[in-house]
C-alpha cells in the first residue's frame, strides 16, 4: 500500500495484505461458521489473554488450585520486584504487563515479559509519556491484551499510542491516539485496554479530532491487528450531560447468532454493535453520567454496573441485568432485572456459575443470583473496592482491596466464606495499593502489587484440569442480501502527490461479509482523484486538505476519512484557507480555531469564548507524526483580558512543548508531559500582549539524546544568533506531530478571554 507515512527512526507500519480469518467465500449460501468465545484464534485454557480472561467473564474454567498461601512461602511460586497497577494477562507460557518506570526525568512507561514458570524477565520496552493530563500515580493503569492466534501483543499506551508488538518484544506498529485522532485523557488515568477479535483490535476513548470527528465523544475504532489500518470508526452514543473521560472497557460476545461488542459510553448507555461494522443494535441508559465499570456476559444476557445517578429516584449506583436480543432503544423492554443502591462504579462484575459477583467503590463484595438478581450474601474486602473478582469453578473467588488485601474466598451459597487474608504493607506501615484484578490459569494465580508481581502455585501441583472456552455459534445464513458497506482503510493521511486503493467490504443484517456490486468512487473534500478501482492519488500541491472518499454500491452508501499533510518543508500563511474556516485536517482545531483577518492578512484564531476545560486550551497537530529532527516557527501574538488575564501560546515539536507563559509569570518554558512534568526548564523572558513575536523550536538527535533549543523575537526584527533556551533529554521522544499551543484563563460564559494568533507557520528538517 502506497502512502502510509513512516514517521520514525523505530517504528513502522507494517504493509501486508488485508488478512480475511474465516475463509468467507461468496456465493449462494453460508456455512455454519462458530466462534470460539471471543476469539479470533484457539484461546487455551491455560492462558488468560484479555483482562478479565477467555471470555471475559472473570470467570476461570477450573477448580481452584491455591486456597492459601504466604508471600514468605507457602504456595508461593514466584515473586519478583515489578509492580504497578494493572492486571497481567498470559499467553503461552509468558506474562505480560504494562507498568511505570524510572523517576524524574527517567519516569517512563514499559511493556515488560515475564517467564510464566520462574518470573524471569524475558523482555521489556520502554517509552515515554506526553500530551496527556493523567498523572504519575495513575500511569501504568490499562492492561495490555493478547491475540492467541498470531501471540501479538498490544498495548494502550499513557500518551496515547496503541501499540503492537510480538511475542518476543518486536515493535509491529505503532497508532498515536491523541496525534492522529484527537483522543481525550483526563488526569484520573481513565483509559480503555485494547481488544481482540478475529482481525481487528479495538479500542475506545474520548476524542476531538477533524472534520466530522470535531466534537468531543466517546468513539471506538477498530484497526487491523497486523498493519494498524483502521478498519472502521463508530460513534454509538450522544453528548454526555457532563462530558467525561471514562474506562468501561468493551466485551465482544455472540448473542441470539449475531457477533457483539458491547460496552458502557459516557452518555450513561450500554451499547451493542456489530463487532465486524460497530453498526448498533440496540442500547440501554443504565446512569446519567458515564459508565466506569466493563459489563460481562453470559448467554443472552449482558451485566452493567455504575455508582453514578440513576435515571430516576434519588439512590446512587445499580446492579443491571439485560436482555441483549433485543434491538433498539431497549432501557424498558430490556430490562430483566434491576438492584439500585449498589455502587459499584470501578470494578468489573464477574458472572460465574450462575451467580454474579460485584465490588461496590467502598470494598464490599456481593454475591446476586444472575437470573432473579436476588442478594445471596455480602461480604466486606476492604475500604475501597478497584480490582475485579475472578471466580472458579469450585466457587473459589480471588479478589483484591485497594488498600493492599488480597482475599481468597469460597462461595458457600448463603454465605461467604473466607480462606485466605494476605495484607500489604511497607516498612514504613503505608499501604501497598492492589488496583489490578488476578489472572487464573494453569492451576496458578497471577496478581500485582504496586511494588511486586506474584505467582501462587501449589508446589506438588501440575496444569490444572480445564474446560475449554464454550463454542457459540453464529446465526446461519443462505442468500443473505448486504445490507452495510464498509471502506477500507477508514482513515488514512497522506503525503501530496502519493496514493492508495481503497477497497469495499459488504456486511448482511447479522454483521456477516456478503457479496456486493460494483462500486462507484467519488471524492468530498480532499484534493487528488480517484480512479475506478478505488485508487486514490493525492494532489502533487504542498496544502493541506481533507474529507471523505465516498463509495457508492446501489443504495449502499459509505466513506472514508482522508487528509493530505505536505511532506517536509511545510509553509502556511492561510492566506488560501476559507475565513471561518478551521485548517483541514489539524487535529484539536475544530469548533477551537478558526482563520480571519487580521493585520492585513489571514491568521489562525485560537478562540476564547468557551469556559469548559476542553476549550480553554488547545494542541492543534497539523500532521499525523514524523521522525524526529525537524524545526517548527511561527508568528504568534496574545491579547489580554484586562489587567489580570494573558495567554500562554507556544509550539509543538516532537511531542515537547515551547510556550511563552504569561498565565502565571514572563517566562519561556520547554516542556513534556506537564502534569508532572517529566522535563521543564523556564527562563525568564519579558514579553508583552498585542504584539506579533517570532518563535523558532528545534528538536535535534544525536548520541542518543535530544538537544531542545528555542528563541523569540519580536517579528521583523532579525533573528538572534543564540538561542533563548537549551535543554538536553536523556530519554528523547524520537517522534511527534507538529503543532501549536494555547491557553486562555479568565474565559466566561458572559465574556471572552485571551485570544492568540498564529501566522506563517513553518517546519523544516535540520539542517545537518
Amino acid at each position: 500500500m502506497k502512502g502510509i507515512r513512516v514517521r520514525s527512526l523505530r517504528f513502522r507500519r507494517l504493509t501486508q495484505t488485508p488478512f480475511n480469518p474465516n475463509g468467507f467465500w461468496f456465493g449462494t449460501s453460508f456455512a455454519l461458521l462458530v466462534s470460539l468465545s471471543a476469539w479470533s484464534g484457539v484461546a487455551s485454557a491455560a492462558n488468560w489473554p484479555s483482562w478479565r480472561g477467555p471470555e471475559q467473564s472473570g470467570a476461570a474454567r477450573e477448580a481452584a488450585s491455591v486456597t492459601s498461601w504466604s508471600p514468605t512461602g507457602e504456595n508461593l511460586l514466584w515473586k519478583v520486584a515489578v509492580g504497578g497497577r494493572t492486571t497481567p494477562i498470559l499467553q503461552d507460557g509468558r506474562l505480560f504487563l504494562i507498568t511505570p518506570i524510572g523517576e524524574g526525568i527517567g519516569l517512563r512507561e514499559r511493556v515488560i515479559c515475564l517467564d510464566a514458570d520462574t518470573g524471569r524477565t524475558l523482555w521489556e520496552q520502554a517509552f515515554n509519556i506526553f500530551h496527556t493530563d493523567v498523572v504519575e500515580n495513575r500511569v501504568g493503569w490499562t492492561a495490555v491484551a493478547a491475540d492467541p492466534e498470531t501471540g501479538s501483543i498490544f498495548a494502550h499506551g499513557t500518551g496515547g499510542e496503541l501499540l503492537a508488538f510480538n511475542r518476543d518484544g518486536r515493535l509491529l506498529w505503532e497508532v498515536s491516539l491523541t496525534e492522529e485522532f484527537g483522543r481525550i485523557s483526563g488526569y484520573g488515568g481513565r483509559l480503555m485496554n485494547p481488544v481482540i477479535d478475529e482481525e481487528r483490535v479495538i479500542v475506545n476513548f474520548m476524542n476531538s479530532g477533524w472534520g466530522d470527528q470535531a466534537p468531543g465523544m466517546q468513539r471506538y475504532v477498530a484497526l487491523d491487528k497486523r498493519t494498524g489500518q483502521v478498519l472502521w470508526w463508530a460513534t454509538p452514543g450522544g453528548r454526555a450531560e457532563i462530558p467525561d473521560t471514562t474506562y468501561s472497557t468493551p466485551v465482544v460476545a455472540v448473542i441470539d447468532g449475531v457477533r457483539m461488542l458491547i460496552g458502557g459510553n459516557t452518555d450513561g448507555r450500554v451499547y451493542g454493535m456489530k463487532a465486524r461494522t460497530g453498526e448498533v443494535l440496540w442500547s440501554f441508559r443504565v446512569s446519567k453520567l458515564g459508565l466506569n465499570a466493563s459489563v460481562v456476559v453470559d448467554g443472552n444476557f449482558v451485566y452493567a454496573t455504575h455508582s453514578e445517578e440513576n435515571i430516576s429516584g434519588t439512590e446512587m449506583g445499580a446492579v443491571v441485568c439485560i436482555d441483549a436480543t433485543k434491538r433498539g432503544d431497549i432501557t424498558e423492554s430490556g430490562q430483566v432485572w434491576r438492584v439500585e443502591g449498589c455502587e459499584a462504579g470501578y470494578a468489573s462484575p464477574a458472572v460465574a456459575n450462575g451467580r454474579l459477583y460485584v465490588v461496590d467503590n467502598s470494598g464490599n463484595l456481593f454475591c446476586f443470583d444472575a437470573r432473579s438478581g436476588a442478594r445471596q450474601w455480602i461480604h466486606n474486602l476492604g475500604r475501597v473496592g478497584k480490582g475485579s473478582p475472578v471466580v472458579t469453578q469450585d466457587k473459589v473467588i480471588y479478589v483484591a482491596d485497594q488498600t493492599g488485601v488480597f482475599h481468597v474466598l469460597r462461595d458457600e451459597g448463603d454465605r461467604c466464606n473466607s480462606l485466605d487474608r494476605e495484607e500489604f504493607k511497607r516498612p514504613d506501615n503505608a499501604v501497598v495499593e492492589i488496583f489490578g484484578s488476578p489472572a487464573v490459569a494453569g492451576g496458578r494465580v497471577y496478581f500485582m502489587t504496586r511494588y511486586d508481581t506474584f505467582c501462587l502455585s501449589r508446589k506438588d501441583a501440575g496444569s490444572a484440569s480445564a474446560s475449554p472456552p464454550a463454542v457459540i455459534p453464529e446465526a446461519v445464513a443462505q442468500n443473505t442480501a448486504a445490507t452495510f458497506l464498509q471502506v477500507r482503510p477508514g482513515e488514512i493521511t497522506l503525503s501530496p502527490g502519493t496514493s492508495t486503493t481503497f477497497t469495499g467490504r459488504f456486511f448482511d443484517a447479522n454483521g456477516r461479509e456478503a457479496a456486493g456490486g460494483p462500486i462507484e468512487w467519488s471524492l468530498a473534500g480532499p484534493k487528488g482523484t480517484i480512479e475506478s478501482n478505488g485508487t486514490f492519488v493525492a494532489a502533487k500541491e504542498s496544502r493541506f486538505s481533507a474529507g471523505h472518499v465516498v463509495a457508492k454500491s446501489g443504495n449502499l452508501e459509505a466513506k472514508a476519512r482522508v487528509r493530505i499533510s505536505p511532506a517536509l518543508p511545510i509553509r502556511e500563511d492561510f492566506e488560501s484557507m476559507p475565513t471561518d474556516s478551521a485548517p483541514p485536517g489539524w487535529v484539536g482545531t475544530p469548533r477551537k480555531t478558526k482563520i480571519v483577518e487580521r493585520d492585513g492578512g489571514k491568521v489562525l484564531q485560537k478562540l476564547a469564548d468557551d469556559p469548559s476545560a476542553p476549550f480553554l486550551r488547545i494542541k492543534g497537530f497539523m500532521s499525523a507524526p514524523i521522525a524526529g529532527g525537524y524545526t517548527i516557527e511561527a508568528d504568534m501574538l496574545g491579547t489580554p483580558k484586562g489587567e489580570r488575564f494573558k495567554p500562554d501560546m507556544g509550539l509543538i515539536n516532537s511531542r515537547y512543548e515551547l510556550t511563552l507563559m504569561a498565565a502565571t509569570t514572563k517566562q519561556l518554558r520547554v516542556e513534556s508531559w506537564t502534569p508532572i512534568p517529566r522535563l521543564r526548564k523556564d527562563v525568564p523572558f519579558e514579553w508583552d500582549t498585542n504584539k506579533w513575536y517570532r518563535m523558532k523550536f528545534q528538536v535535534k538527535l544525536e548520541d542518543g539524546k535530544a538537544l531542545l533549543r528555542g528563541k523569540v523575537w519580536p517579528r521583523g526584527a532579525p533573528e538572534p544568533k543564540e538561542w533563548s533556551l537549551e535543554f538536553e533529554d536523556p530519554y528523547p521522544n524520537l517522534e511527534g506531530s507538529p503543532g501549536v499551543y494555547a491557553f486562555s484563563p479568565g474565559t466566561t460564559p458572559k465574556s471572552k478571554g485571551p485570544e492568540v494568533f498564529f501566522d506563517n507557520v513553518q517546519v523544516t528538517a535540520n539542517e545537518e
